[in-house]
């Protein structure tokens, strides 16, 4: 990551997947939801192996909300010691109308490290919500802040160097969340690539802020970057 070319920024992403409650293997009476395919369509999107059981997308439930400041500095001090390089980064799930505040983990290697980081996060003073009564499962919008490593292939044209086929682009303005769906639909209805997945977002950038799509795509390439792009801007009015 020490390339000069690399351009980090700090923003927000806003998408929507199905989540459920995981029952296993984790810490007992702490709320943990899942998201079995975060990418509908892609399930190797971590390994070229799909058959390995590992967890994707995991949201650990937390008691309060807590500040950026707080959760980055807990996963600092864990990652120094823990086993797998995962990822975590802060955020809100709405889901039936509840709003719940919650730390999303990629990259663990298996199911079994769940119990271990929240053990660490509890040695850090974060504190997690009690397993409801019931089971949650459905669709959720969810909303986090992350940091991203990127380079810009052209302008407004940016590749991400952590996550693999994840682009992204700007967009002349902030759309609403309905909009971006009815658009997305638009947009894949009427093209012969159609099977990606997109989130809605922005960058902060130099004290002011950058709107953007995140577009999924297996084996993305900056042709098919630009192209969806494309169709993207031809419908934002």
């Amino acid at each position: 990551m020490s390339n000069e070319h690399y351009i980090e920024h700090y923003g927000n992403l806003l998408k929507q997947e199905t989540l459920r409650t995981l029952e296993d293997k984790i810490w007992p009476n702490t709320f943990v939801l899942e998201a079995p395919e975060p990418f509908p369509g892609f399930y190797n999107y971590y390994s070229d192996h799909p058959v390995e059981s590992k967890p994707l997308y995991l949201y650990l439930v937390l008691k309060k909300l807590y500040t950026l400041e707080d959760i980055t500095r807990a996963t600092q001090n864990i990652q120094k010691y823990f086993k797998t390089d995962f990822n975590a980064t802060p955020g809100v799930v709405h889901i039936f109308n509840r709003k719940i505040d919650v730390i999303r983990v990629r990259h663990l290697d298996n199911f079994s490290q769940i119990i271990d980081l929240q053990r660490g996060y509890m040695d850090e003073g974060i504190e997690f919500k009690s397993k409801p009564n019931r089971k949650v499962e459905g669709p959720a919008i969810i909303r986090i802040k992350k940091f991203f490593i990127l380079e810009e292939k052209q302008p407004g044209i940016f590749f991400d160097m952590v996550e693999k086929d994840h682009g992204y682009f700007l967009i002349p303005k902030q759309i609403t969340w309905k909009h971006f769906e009815n658009i997305t639909k638009q947009v894949k209805f009427n093209w012969d690539r159609p099977f990606f997945d997109a989130a809605i977002g922005h960058f902060h950038v130099k004290f002011g802020i950058q709107d953007m799509i995140r577009i999924y795509y297996p084996e993305m390439s900056e042709d098919y970057l630009i192209e969806v792009r494309k169709k993207y801007l031809e419908r934002i009015k």
